[in-house]
């Protein structure tokens, strides 16, 4: 019977990112099974914005520590990973001068100063001095990241996969998990499409297809495969050639990035649109209304937008839980069963870290680079989860759908 040291469940940037981390703590023996191809699911769609903004410690550092791997993947990882520092806004409801969330979004900037992220709350005119085109009138500050941006989602991921597979690991293209295996409250492998694997060790990073796969087990996670569009619209004259910053936009309900030359990607935070679907059954194509919907919240932040012409796009998955941040850790009654699963849309900026720290996790019984503990699935058993993750959290003015 076939074996593996670990066995990893998901060939998106965690599987990889993961992948990678154990082969470079000398891990002899890593198995990367995806039941497709590698980036295939949600991270190929991913939007693949370099967000920092977090109200929350854990989330914070493991975002800024990604950046930076994205920063200097050549030397890292290796290869290019169509890192594009443009800078980010980010923007949150705030109606007057002595609005809450102003006071909110600096106490935030000083959590991620802290952490050494650049950011800074800028006011509205200093906004309109970074991006002229933009009308921010309904904002008193925003936060400015200049050091953030976006990466290639696809080329992240395969790279990431494919050092991993420079260090030793493996990768199984083509092979669908179908269950757990476990005796006497430990893992003891897994079956899969071609047939039963065994593994001391199984990590499950299967995103939306998560859930089935844990409860064959007997761990039941609250997870949610959300189907969630994003448009692809070329700019048009009035916009500026060199593209604009990305922007996180709670505000005007958007976010949006550079696509290549002249044209935009733009997606809505939450709210209508936003459908729960079989993650083997839904239409990766958006619906024939959503671009001209996406455009308008986008237009509300930079009006010659109006005039954009939709060119494509496409529909991925958010798998999102109850408090719309992620689960990480050991699997409460099966010993050696971890998960990385429920990023809820705010994954792939933190996948890097979040593999070195699941890595920790694994080989020495905890993270040095953050505290997993606020991941942990039992939250969700205790009520945890109802507790503010941050006493500093936004009142937004829309279902974002993003957590902070």
């Amino acid at each position: 019977m076939e074996r593996a040291e670990v066995v990893i469940i998901g060939g998106g940037i965690m599987g990889a990112s993961l992948a990678f981390a154990l082969a470079g703590r000398g891990v002899r023996d890593v198995l990367v099974l995806e039941k497709r191809t590698v980036a295939s699911g949600a991270s190929g769609k991913s939007g693949a914005l370099l967000r920092q903004h977090y109200s929350n410690r854990p989330e914070a550092t493991l975002a800024h520590r990604s950046l930076q791997m994205f920063k200097d993947w050549g030397e890292i990882v290796g290869g290019d990973c169509g890192y594009d520092r443009c800078g980010l806004i980010v923007t949150v409801a705030t109606s007057g001068p002595d609005d809450p969330n102003i006071a909110r979004m600096r106490a935030n900037v000083a959590l991620q100063n802290s952490v050494g992220i650049r950011s800074e709350v800028l006011p509205a005119e200093e906004l309109r001095r970074l991006q002229p085109f933009a009308r921010f009138d309904d904002v008193a500050v925003g936060a400015y990241e200049a050091e953030s941006g976006y990466v290639d989602a696809v080329a992240a991921t395969r790279g990431m996969m494919d050092a991993a597979l420079d260090r030793g690991a493996r990768l199984r293209e083509g092979v669908a998990v179908t269950g757990l295996r476990a005796v006497g409250g430990r893992i003891d492998g897994v079956e899969t499409s071609d047939g039963p694997i065994d593994a001391s060790v199984v990590v499950c990073a299967a995103g939306a297809w998560a859930a089935p796969i844990l409860a064959t087990a007997g761990v039941a996670v609250p997870l949610d495969p959300i189907r969630v569009q994003v448009a692809i619209v070329n700019s048009p004259d009035a916009m500026p050639r060199g593209g604009t910053m990305a922007y996180v936009d709670t505000s005007a309900n958007h976010f949006c990035r550079n696509w290549g030359p002249n044209r935009t990607l733009v997606g809505i935070g939450g709210g209508e649109g936003h459908e729960s679907v079989d993650p083997d059954a839904y239409d990766e194509r958006p619906n024939p209304t959503f671009p001209a919907r996406a455009l308008g919240n986008l237009a509300r932040r930079m009006p010659a937008m109006a005039g954009a012409t939709p060119l494509g796009g496409h529909a991925g998955l958010y798998d999102m839980t109850p408090d719309a941040h992620p689960i990480i850790g050991l699997a409460p009654g099966v010993e050696g069963l971890h998960l990385c699963v429920g990023f809820s849309g705010a994954g792939f900026k933190k996948g890097p870290a979040v593999g070195q720290a699941l890595a920790e996790q694994i080989i020495d019984g905890r993270s040095a680079i953050v505290d997993l503990a606020s991941f942990r699935l039992e939250r969700f058993a205790d009520d945890g989860w109802l507790a503010p993750w941050s006493e500093h959290e936004y009142v937004l003015s829309s279902d974002f759908g993003h957590g902070f």
